[in-house]
Parts: structure tokens; C-alpha cells; sequence
């Protein structure tokens, strides 16, 4: 009995462990195309001027991309705006395009220049400076270095005060 017993258990083991009944068979998944009526355009800028731009309100930037946006990311839509206002009244180019990405990379936070700031100090914005001097890093490394910079202050200074 105890060889039938030890020989069903190994065969049971075997089968958990080498099944092979769907080594040749191949899964290809088909997908139907999405009708063009429900893409919406990934760039909901790229059809607008830039004096449309301008008396967008962020409720209606919000209809048009679909996405919520928290308080930060609503003053940043606001100092976006009135960048492209300053380059209209200058006269520049303003390609919607560009206006986009500048609105995306305000939002996108940098860990390296924040920490800078934050643990360093006055120092750690001096190193994100030279940083971006040797082309390491972009200017918002010593944007976010700041922050971080404002931060250590009001630490600093609530330790001071108690």
C-alpha cells in the first residue's frame, strides 16, 4: 500500500510541476480598433491659440483633459498663464505644444534638488547651482532646491523660536 501511495503522490507532484499540455499552444489576443469618435486628443492645447489659452479657467481646463486638478496644480496653471501672457505682450511665438509641456514639467516634482534644500540647506541650493552650471541638472533641480531651501528655513526657525 505505502508504494502505490508514495507512487500517487509523485505522480500527482509531477503533473503539478510539469504540466507540458500548453507548451505548443500559442495565445494571441486580437483587440478591435477603438472607434475615433471616443480617442480624445492627448494634447487638448494643440488645437487652441494662445488667446484662447488665456480665458481658459482651470474648471474648463479640467472639462477639456478630463483630470482633476489639486490647488497646487491650479495656481501652477495660473503662473502658466500669465508666462504665455508676458510672451504675447513681447510678441514671441507661443506654440501650444510647448505651453503643455511647460504645464507638465511645473508639476513634476525633482527629489534630488527638493532634498538638496531641505537637508542641506543654503548649501544644497549652492550645489544644485553648480549642478546646473555643468549641465548635470535642469533648472528645476534649483527650482525644487529652493522649495526645499524655504522649508529647512521654517524649520529652522520654528526651532529657534521654541
Amino acid at each position: 500500500m505505502k508504494p502505490k501511495m508514495y507512487a500517487l503522490m509523485l505522480g500527482i507532484i509531477a503533473l503539478l510541476t510539469f504540466n507540458t499540455a500548453n507548451a505548443l499552444t500559442d495565445l494571441r489576443v486580437i483587440s478591435k480598433p477603438v472607434p475615433s469618435a471616443t480617442i480624445k486628443d492627448p494634447n487638448p492645447l494643440s488645437l487652441m491659440t494662445a488667446k484662447q489659452f488665456l480665458t481658459l479657467t482651470p474648471q474648463k481646463y479640467q472639462e477639456l483633459t478630463g483630470k482633476k486638478m489639486n490647488l497646487v496644480q491650479k495656481v501652477e496653471f495660473k503662473m502658466v498663464q500669465h508666462k504665455v501672457k508676458k510672451m504675447v505682450r513681447r510678441g514671441d511665438v507661443v506654440t501650444m505644444a510647448d505651453v503643455q509641456k511647460k504645464f507638465e514639467d511645473m508639476s513634476s516634482m525633482n527629489v534630488l534638488g527638493f532634498l538638496l534644500g531641505l537637508i542641506l540647506g543654503p548649501v544644497g541650493v549652492i550645489i544644485a547651482l553648480i549642478l546646473k552650471e555643468t549641465g548635470d541638472v535642469g533648472a528645476d533641480t534649483v527650482r525644487w532646491s529652493l522649495y526645499g531651501l524655504l522649508i529647512w528655513l521654517a524649520i529652522v526657525l520654528l526651532v529657534v523660536l521654541i
